[in-house]
């Protein structure tokens, strides 16, 4: 036994007796889901009781996080009980209101003194009789348990490190009386609920010593049902407090062994401090099956293998087994399925080196032997080991075994069918016409699959997994169009050979249902492509072939533009232009062909100053720095937000193409406002410049340089050459830069 394992778990049961697991728990990284790295469902076979501690890789607890339920987890089952018991003198409406909500108070201590003076009942329960026994015990029962609930529901918040107020205990008048009641009654169902207000009444008073004296006094009188278990538990903690961590962690696994209502706050209360600990409890233990409780506990906090060796030799039907087991499977493949992979062969091969041999030794053994409670679960996690170990006969074999063998419900028929489909697939060491044909249906079915209400079934990470796995395959075979079909890359069309290689087989008519799959999982389309080819050019300066490739993107020529991409501002506000209004709105066709247009005019030496100046308008409003960011808006390209790709920065940071003719209009402008104009266009292409690199470069996108401005060429000329125009003078108005620079 591991003593390590026992030195973690007093680190959580630590956070978890000051109830701060809650605060980590909401601190921490986002979590996506336990579907994401695993394929094998727990609640498929294994009994709900035991959900809260399935494998929870970032939680205390699977699914519910951390336990908080302590207040009401019985609520429904006590409204029930007592409205079996008072056969409908109550509505379900007014015992629900009576016995659980806190507002009831009043009203139940009027009803109490009424029958105390016997008189009638207050509205609305004046229809009822006080003198009615079963009544007259009703309301006694309900004004002494409100008296102890302040005590036990007292909330604490964990999130205030400086509360101390504590909570109210229980008077000794009170336990007294409680005491009484359930040594007078002769009402079953009364003395059953009196014996468990006095435990209660007790556990939360000054005097815990008297729980104890008053346990051992009643146990063997009392029915063993769920409110024995819960007083048993508050024995428990009397125990704990007392510091006597084997007396407590023994009768906490009592409780986890034989209420299954009780297993999650168990659960949460065991608290083994050392090894020690955990020997001196077990010897406690009387029965091979508190024994099995004591290994169930176990294994949750320190390890599950050791737990399953040592219940099954106490005892092979256990139930503890099967939720073991669940939490071996799980962790076994979370810390597989985390492998990275571009190669087929190397994954395989790594997977068999670094699976658990001792993990699929022992769930094999146990799964040969049939002897457990649930053999079809074992034959499925043996069967499931097994692939992960690259044994797909025996896997397969070990599946099918537990799918004659195991319940038919829609749940375990989808577990079933993943886990042949991952077994057939990694069975799979060439992608061929005989392999298309017999994943088709399976893949189909998977990747169409839908969600059920509650999300259970586990598939995401097999749909994830299985692109990956069919791509190194093709990948392998040099079939890059398949490769990428199945495993998107964001660098694949930065090659132009492979975008026209994909282009071809999309546009390819009559394509067989397997081409037919893959195209529709994967994620772009024709018109994505040519629209991404279109923007590229652009770019480059090629309009006319920019503009021969958008009018084939079917949806990226319509695109419009939220701003007019060829208006040039001393200040650069995204915003202000997409609010402002606009006689035209360009589409990213539009703004190509218009581009096109004044480009042919300057080549013709018309309107040069104008036409120049509206182009390296256009030019830098392309770039990120611009109004028109929306132009490389494209799934291929995949750039939207501040942080630009290594490969796009020299692309769409770069305001080179957009100086360029600034400096054409500058060289053919008229007079000296036209030039100063140019002139602070360029200083805004000299500071982007300075931005890309000393920000955008070091993928510094959440603040700016230490230094902010410099004073660029542009600045100097504006400032000595052109600080007699009009526009220097709202240069200074507008841009701080420039102002802070010229000394005002």
């Amino acid at each position: 036994m591991r003593t390590n394992s026992f030195k973690k778990l007093a680190v959580l049961c630590s956070l978890v007796a000051f109830g701060t697991y809650s605060i980590l728990f909401a601190c921490a990284d986002y979590f996506w889901g336990y579907d994401y790295d695993s394929n094998f469902t727990p609640e498929t076979y294994v009994d709900e009781s035991y959900s809260p501690l399935f494998f929870a890789p970032q939680d205390v607890f699977y699914s519910i996080g951390f336990e908080s339920d302590y207040t009401s987890r019985f609520n429904q089952d006590v409204v029930t009980e007592w409205s079996e018991y008072l056969k409908g003198k109550f509505t379900t409406k007014e015992l629900s209101f009576l016995l659980l909500n806190d507002s009831a108070d009043v009203r139940v201590k009027e009803m109490y003194s009424a029958v105390q003076k016997k008189q009638k009942l207050p509205i609305p329960y004046a229809r009822l009789s006080g003198a009615d026994a079963q009544v007259k015990g009703f309301v006694e029962f309900l004004y002494y348990a409100k008296e102890i609930e302040i005590s036990s529901t007292t909330p604490l918040n964990s999130w205030n490190y400086e509360e101390t107020q504590p909570a109210p205990v229980v008077s000794p008048k009170t336990i007294a009386q409680v005491e009484k009641f359930y040594n007078e009654t002769t009402d079953a169902f009364l003395k059953n609920r009196y014996w468990f207000q006095t435990m209660k009444a007790y556990f939360y008073s000054s005097n815990k010593q008297g729980l104890l004296t008053f346990f051992e006094k009643t146990k063997s009188s009392v029915p063993q049902n769920v409110l024995y278990y819960r007083g048993l538990s508050y024995v428990a903690g009397v125990y704990y407090k007392k510091k006597d961590y084997a007396t407590s962690n023994y009768l906490y696994s009592v409780v986890f062994d034989k209420c299954p209502a009780l297993r999650t706050v168990t659960a949460y209360n065991y608290h083994p401090q050392e090894q020690k600990d955990f020997q001196a409890s077990l010897a406690l233990a009387k029965t091979p099956e508190e024994k099995s409780g004591l290994w169930a506990l176990f294994g949750y906090y320190a390890d599950e293998k050791i737990a399953i060796r040592e219940i099954y030799k106490l005892n092979p039907a256990s139930e503890h087994l099967g939720y073991l087991l669940t939490r071996l499977v799980n962790k076994e493949e979370v810390r597989l399925n985390d492998m990275e992979f571009k190669s087929a062969t190397v994954y395989k091969q790594t997977m068999k080196e670094q699976m658990d041999k001792d993990a699929l030794q022992l769930v094999s053994s146990i799964a040969k032997e049939e002897k457990t409670g649930k053999p079809h679960l074992w034959n499925l996690a043996a069967g499931y080991l097994n692939i992960l170990a690259g044994n797909n006969t025996q896997a397969l074999q070990l599946i099918e075994k537990a799918d004659k063998k195991g319940p038919k419900s829609e749940l375990a028929s989808n577990q079933i069918r993943l886990l042949k489909l991952i077994n057939t697939l990694s069975a799979t060491t060439k992608m061929d016409e005989k392999a298309e044909g017999k994943l088709l249906p399976e893949l189909d079915w998977l990747y169409h699959i839908k969600d059920t209400e509650d999300e259970v079934f586990r598939y995401r990470n097999a749909l994830g997994w299985s692109k990956r796995y069919i791509a190194s395959l093709y990948a392998g075979q040099q079939n890059i169009v398949f490769a990428e079909l199945f495993d998107a890359n964001t660098t694949f069309y930065q090659t132009a050979s492979n975008a026209e290689a994909m282009k071809v087989f999309l546009h390819k008519a009559n394509k067989s249902p397997w081409e037919r799959l893959a195209e529709g999982i994967y994620g772009i389309t024709l018109s994505d492509i040519y629209e991404y080819q279109a923007v590229m050019s652009a770019y480059a300066g090629k309009l006319d072939e920019a503009i021969t490739l958008m009018e084939q993107s079917a949806e990226g020529k319509n695109v419009e533009l939220y701003g007019n991409p060829f208006n040039g501002k001393i200040k650069d506000c995204h915003d202000c232009d997409h609010a402002a209004p606009q006689k035209i709105k360009y589409t990213k066709l539009a703004f190509l062909k218009k581009m096109r247009e004044m480009q042919s005019y300057v080549d013709k030496g018309q309107d040069v100053y104008n036409n120049s100046l509206l182009l390296g308008n256009a030019y830098y409003n392309m770039t990120y720095f611009g109004n028109a960011r929306v132009v490389y808006y494209n799934d291929i390209i995949n750039q939207y937000g501040n942080y630009i790709d290594k490969y796009y920065q020299p692309i769409l940071l770069s305001c080179t193409t957009a100086n360029q003719y600034y400096e054409k209009a500058f060289n053919a402008a008229a007079n000296a406002e036209q030039k100063a104009k140019c002139v602070y266009m360029m200083a805004k292409c000299e500071r982007n410049a300075f931005y890309t690199k000393e920000y955008h470069s070091k993928n510094d996108f959440w603040g700016e340089p230490e230094v902010a401005f410099q004073a660029w060429n542009g600045f100097k000329k504006l400032k000595t050459e052109y600080s007699n125009t009009r526009y220097y003078k709202e240069v200074i108005n507008e841009c701080g830069y420039f102002s802070k620079y010229a000394g005002n």
